[in-house]
């Protein structure tokens, strides 16, 4: 599992170091993310390690996503006139990601039946 969050860690930093090099509008955790993913599609699998530990950080993502959550009470003064915006993208993102995630599962799961 260490080398696996090791992995996810070396790829943060490649993201963050791409982000800071280039100035690209991307944050540099997308942008890890982005490069984990093309270097996982080049490879074609996954290593047991990697599962484990990105399955241990899925189990615990709410806990990541808190703070953030959190720090929106805070700004409760500047963010009065704003509440239906952030509202409406918080549930449209929200609907959006799941029906990207269901249409990509479907699609993967066919494709592995198939082979």
């Amino acid at each position: 599992m260490i080398r696996g969050l090791t992995t996810i860690m070396l790829f943060w930093v490649l993201g963050e170091s791409l982000h800071f090099l280039t100035g690209l509008a991307v944050s540099g955790n997308v942008l890890g993310m982005l490069l984990l993913f093309a270097w996982l599609l080049f490879r074609q699998r996954i290593d047991l390690e990697l599962e484990q530990a990105s399955s241990a950080l899925i189990a615990q993502l709410s806990l990541l996503l808190l703070p953030g959550g959190v720090g929106l009470f805070f700004l409760g003064e500047r963010m009065s006139g704003q509440w239906l915006p952030l509202l409406t993208a918080v549930i449209v993102g929200s609907l959006l990601s799941t029906f990207i995630c269901l249409v990509l599962m479907k699609a993967l799961v066919a494709r592995k039946e198939s082979r």
